[in-house]
This record gives structure tokens, C-alpha cells and sequence, in this order.
């Protein structure tokens, strides 16, 4: 059986927290779910959150905190998922896709600055598959950021933890996730000003249905293992980068100065995609392409003219990397990386 991409790391102990909402009947959202977004906002210095059911809802939510209505315009990188780009249709907004950096895959602020320069009144910006993008340098327009660190949370840009920089933050809680609850989101607001709109905007509507208890007992399990899983993260991409360095093709990079942690292991391709795809199967090893189900891979896609997303979309692959991963596994994707077509 080949290693798979993606594996959520629950162990026992995680299980018992579950069970423990389970045997108490607390099932729905209450006050586990109020609980993990307060750890969260402890961990990344924000004044208050609220968790939703899904990411879908946490932008729409964050997006109207942050006044954001119909007709405006937003900045959001074309590898940003595609599911963003709904929102923001979905809510009548206007979508201004700024291209990425070839070499990090992650937002390019020399074009973030020649569209602010079109009105807009907000930026989403993530921290693309856990590599740091330049917050500071995105501050300057003086736009309210919405910063996704769901790929980067357990990083640091400085003595500033990844998520805590910005004054929005959303955190996915997917099972690819770096934590987990099984689904759901987490949006955390840096002043008491965004933090109280996010609650009264979530609070004011039935569609935005919070966590249940039974998942965010479940996220502060994950919470609570974060240093660990980071840990593990690094020592094992750091293998895996000088397995790398033997093959022609490279990985992405960190340039702004900060301390990432990658949701997966990616590798640009200098080509032949398909060829190693099938290469790293042989070898008993799973991977994805990178960006599948980005804005720039839409067939009719508003980032069609971003030419940096457009190709990492056609050459990045993504190896596994998690917590869970065996010696013998990370031994598997080393021999691959290393001798890559």
C-alpha cells in the first residue's frame, strides 16, 4: 500500500476527548466549542474568536467583520482555494487575483501594491502550504488582511506567532490540517472591536452554525500537541530537503525571514509531472498535484493571466509529510526524492 499524502495525526488520547463529550451528551456547539477558540486566541494573541462549521462560512463571517459588502473589491492570490473565490462571487464582491512569487508559492506584494492602488477594501493572504508570506510588507497599504495560517500555525515570523500578525485570522480545521477537529474553522480577531463583530455577526444569523462540541474537543486535544507536531514536521522536511538536493528539481522557499512549518512537502518540477507521479507510485509513494483546487487551476479562471500560479499548478506535486509518518515511510519518500525522473 503506497504512503499516503495526507493522514490526520489523532492518537488515543485524542479519541478520550471525544468520548468524554459523547458520554456527557455534549454534542452540539457550547462551551468546548467557546473553549477552543479562547485556547486559540491565547496561543496567537488575539482578542477574541468564534468557531464555525466550515471555512466556507468563516470567510463569509470574517469578510462582513471586516465590513466588506457588496461591490467592493478584494485581493486574494491566485493559488488561494478555490472555494475563496466563491465567497466572494456568492456575496457580490469584486475579485482583484494578484499572481504569486514563482519561488514561494505564496502572494506577490509588488502586485498586492498596484492593486490596492484599484480601492480595494480587504486582502486574504495564506500562508501557502506553511511557507511565510510577507505580512508586513502587505500592512503598509494600510487594507484591513485577513491571514490565513491554517498551512503555518506552530510557525513564527520573528517572536510574532504565524496567525497572530494580521486582524483577521482563519484556521482551517480540516484532517490534511497541521490540527484537526474533522471539519470546521476558527477565526480569531486581533482588536476587541473585530473580535465582538465576528461573534454578533455569527450569533445574528442561523447560517452560520458554530462547531460542535464532539470536534472541538477534538481541536483542543490538537491544540494542546502542537508544539510536538511541529517538531516532527520540521525534522522531517529537513530530511527530505537534502534527499532533494540529489534530483534536478527543488522545493519552494522561505524569503521572508521566519520560522515555517510545512502543511506538506512540495516539490516544483522542472517537468514531467505525470512521469514522476507514476515513478513515486511504483516506488509504493502517493502524491498530489499541489494546487488542483486552487483559483488559477479554474478552467475559466479570473487568475488565467498570473503566469507564476499558472505553472506551479501544472509542475508543483506535494510528498508526504505528517506527524504519523513511519521511519520506514519517510525512509520510502527519501529514496524517491532522491532519485526523482
Amino acid at each position: 500500500m503506497a504512503v499516503p499524502v495526507f493522514r490526520p495525526t489523532v492518537k488515543r488520547k485524542d479519541m478520550g476527548s471525544v468520548l468524554s463529550c459523547i458520554v456527557s451528551d455534549k454534542l452540539g456547539p457550547g462551551e468546548i466549542s467557546r473553549e477552543l477558540a479562547s485556547r486559540a486566541c491565547h496561543l496567537l494573541g488575539h482578542a477574541g474568536g468564534v468557531t464555525l462549521a466550515n471555512s466556507y462560512m468563516a470567510l463569509s463571517v470574517a469578510l462582513e467583520a471586516l465590513g466588506v459588502g457588496s461591490g467592493d473589491s478584494v485581493i486574494l492570490p491566485a493559488l488561494a482555494p478555490a472555494v475563496w473565490l466563491r465567497v466572494l462571487l456568492d456575496r457580490g464582491m469584486v475579485p482583484l487575483v494578484a499572481d504569486v512569487e514563482p519561488e514561494t508559492a505564496c502572494i506577490d506584494p509588488a502586485q498586492v501594491a498596484v492593486l490596492a492602488q484599484k480601492g480595494a477594501k480587504a486582502i486574504l493572504v495564506p500562508h501557502t502550504l506553511g511557507i511565510v508570506c510577507d505580512i508586513e510588507a502587505l500592512k503598509t497599504h494600510g487594507i484591513p488582511i485577513l491571514e490565513d495560517a491554517s498551512d503555518a500555525l506552530g510557525g513564527k515570523i520573528g517572536e510574532l506567532p504565524c496567525g497572530g500578525t494580521a486582524d483577521v485570522c482563519l484556521l482551517s480545521l480540516d484532517p490534511d490540517g497541521i490540527i484537526t477537529c474533522g471539519g470546521g474553522a476558527l477565526l480569531l480577531g486581533r482588536s476587541r472591536n473585530v473580535s465582538a463583530a465576528l461573534r454578533r455577526i455569527q450569533e445574528a444569523s442561523p447560517l452560520y452554525s458554530l462547531l460542535p462540541d464532539m470536534n472541538a474537543a477534538l481541536g483542543i486535544s490538537q491544540l494542546a500537541a502542537l508544539e510536538t507536531f511541529v517538531l516532527a514536521r520540521r525534522e522531517i522536511a529537513a530530511v527530505y530537503a537534502q534527499s532533494l538536493l540529489k534530483s534536478r528539481h527543488r522545493s519552494l522557499v522561505q524569503k521572508v525571514e521566519a520560522e515555517n512549518v510545512l502543511s506538506s512537502f512540495p516539490v516544483a518540477l522542472s517537468d514531467g509531472m505525470k512521469e514522476v507521479r507514476t515513478y513515486a507510485l511504483k516506488k509504493n509513494v502517493d502524491t498530489v498535484p499541489a494546487f488542483a483546487d486552487t483559483i488559477a487551476a479554474l478552467e475559466e479562471s479570473p487568475g488565467a493571466h498570473c503566469a507564476s500560479a499558472r505553472s506551479l499548478v501544472l509542475r508543483c506535486l506535494l510528498f508526504p509529510l505528517y506527524p504519523m509518518l513511519g521511519k520506514r515511510d519517510v525512509e520510502a519518500v527519501c529514496k524517491v526524492l532522491a532519485t526523482l525522473p
